[in-house]
């Protein structure tokens, strides 16, 4: 079953069980109103019929003098209204409606009481009839006493069509109403489909590993925050995915190269290729090339490791100036080999960090630019509000712009490097503590350009 089907049939039932609530409760709230107003009504007309026959009607004899028929509107509708007058016996002594309840000239004895006591009902049983009703006494101006009741009503029967007529204009602006609905819920449904199935789609295309295709979606809204990031997600992918495919390359590439070496010299030793004298020579550059495989494999368990955060990390607070003096401790005998100066200048910032690691990416970085620094090597710190700025820069040649683009990949060399991951090592490491790092060319060489978070 369709994500669409669903929508609409949840709204469909959503909508009937809606109107349905609230179409019984209408038709009670709108029979109780039209009930009150019956009864409201009756009694302002029960009012004046009771002031104009008291004290001037004495006998019971008189009370037939009384021709009164009642009506009012009720929800819009006139509906006629019935007046008796009975006796304190029960006896009817006048009636607008002939044998009103079907028992002769008699209320009977059960209800007698209620309606010969002043008051108005909301629904009571005369004979087998639902009547509103409202009682008033009739006073003899003799001796002031009650004679009679005037019993003013109306049939409930009355009020349940008046009820019913107005229910029924409220149905069908409701049926209307749940028409419109229905319309927009197939169309509002079809807004979330269509760009579900277009993410399905694509999701296809990507496990077949066409990540060209995107989802664009016109919308606002959470639906289009999905797709966004669902491109995004793509992107990301595309790139994992071309970047596996050129480390597999490069990695076979690097690993190829030494590995053919060792084979070629073995294999020449043992076949008596090579000259005696030459083994040792060819023993050397079979361990030397052994150094280097395994320096390829270190590096890359290292750099997996830091990538998925397989290594550990203990944090403490450290000062980026105190890092780099000792790092520039460490390099100073070859500094002073090749004649070049070196200067750190500017703000300390405290940062929270592994000092081991940390300083192993400063040293990735300041032997780079051993490498390719004239005379010169400067670092600069400067504090910002909430991280601090590190400048590593060498007067050496400048990157070009493949260099830029690739220096941070795994396996990518520059003209005299060495394992080609010493870079991608500290990119990582820098990541590793919320960091970032880009490489960029000066007037007058390159810079490094680090971003630490202060603490």
């Amino acid at each position: 079953m369709s994500i669409r089907f669903k929508l609409i049939i949840s709204y469909i039932l959503l909508v009937f069980i809606s109107f349905s609530i609230i179409g019984v409760f209408f038709n009670l709230m709108i029979r109780d109103f039209l009930i009150n107003e019956a009864r409201q009504n009756l009694i302002r007309q029960g009012s004046v019929i009771q002031r104009l026959y008291n004290g001037r009607i004495s006998t019971p004899e008189a009370l037939q003098s009384i021709r009164y028929m009642p009506r009012f509107w009720v929800g819009g509708r006139i509906l006629d209204g019935d007046l008796i007058v009975v006796d304190l016996n029960g006896n009817i002594v006048y009636s607008s409606r002939q044998n009103p309840f079907g028992g002769g000239n008699r209320i009977e004895y059960a209800i007698l009481d209620k309606i010969t006591k002043e008051g108005s009902y909301n629904s009571i049983k005369i004979g087998n009839t639902d009547v509103v009703a409202a009682v008033f006494p009739i006073i003899s101006n003799l001796n002031g006493k009650v004679i009679g009741s005037i019993v003013m009503y109306t049939l409930v029967k009355g009020i349940k069509i008046a009820s019913l007529q107005i229910v029924g204009v409220l149905l069908k602006g409701i049926l209307l109403s749940g028409i419109v609905s229905l319309i927009i819920g197939y169309f509002l449904s079809k807004s979330i489909s269509a760009p579900i199935a277009k993410l399905t789609e694509v999701v296809e295309k990507i496990k077949d590993k066409k990540f060209g295709e995107k989802v664009n979606i016109k919308s606002d809204g959470e639906i289009k925050l999905l797709a966004d990031a669902f491109n995004d997600m793509s992107v990301e992918l595309r790139n994992y995915y071309t970047s596996q495919r050129r480390f597999l390359q490069n990695a076979s590439h690097e690993l190829k190269t030494p590995l053919m070496s060792i084979q070629g010299y073995a294999e020449g030793i043992k076949d008596g290729v090579i000259e005696k004298d030459d083994i040792p020579k060819s023993l050397d550059i079979i361990i030397d090339e052994s150094k280097r495989l395994r320096d390829i494999v270190n590096d890359l368990m290292y750099l997996t490791k830091i990538e998925t955060h397989q290594e550990g990390m203990k944090k403490h607070k450290e000062y980026v100036k105190d890092i780099f003096e000792e790092c520039i401790e460490k390099i100073m005998p070859q500094l002073n080999k090749k004649n070049i100066k070196i200067s750190l200048s500017g703000d300390d910032a405290a940062i929270s960090c592994d000092r081991k690691k940390l300083m192993q990416a400063f040293m990735n970085i300041l032997s780079n630019g051993l490498r390719y620094a004239k005379t010169s090597i400067e670092i600069e710190i400067k504090k910002r509000k909430e991280y601090a700025e590190v400048k590593i820069k060498n007067d050496g040649r400048k990157f070009t712009d493949e260099e830029l683009k690739n220096m941070f990949e795994r396996f990518f060399k520059g003209d005299e490097g060495e394992t080609g991951l010493g870079l991608a090592i500290t990119k990582a490491i820098i990541e590793w503590h919320d960091g970032t790092i880009e490489a960029f060319n000066t007037d007058d060489g390159v810079c490094f350009l680090i971003k630490l978070n202060v603490v």
